[in-house]
């Protein structure tokens, strides 16, 4: 759940980048701490994801305090990720976690 992953990016101090993958509900308070996300994020969202409020997802994005975001929006559902997706978020280690 991306809420725990806000949270915890927010409060662990050796938490230095982040994937998160945009598929769940996220409750209004998450905004507010989404402003105190300043690490390296990567952001994996599926853009036709039944379970996932596409807007809110976009909002939350919008709302991190991060200089250094980005966010990889895929066509398909929840379970179609595809392999690239897997590919660009280890790249995205790989530089933030030498």
């Amino acid at each position: 759940m991306i809420s725990i992953g806000v949270r915890l990016a927010v409060v662990e101090p050796r938490v230095v980048a982040a994937g998160f993958f945009a598929g769940s509900f996220v409750p209004r308070a998450m905004f507010e701490e989404a402003r105190r996300v300043t690490i390296p994020l990567h952001v994996l969202l599926q853009w036709d994801d039944e379970g996932n409020d596409r807007q809110a997802a976009l909002d939350l994005f919008d709302a991190f305090g991060s200089k250094e975001k980005s966010l990889h929006a895929n066509m398909g559902g929840h379970t179609g990720v595809p392999q690239s997706a897997g590919d660009a978020a280890a790249q995205f280690f790989a530089r933030h976690l030498r």
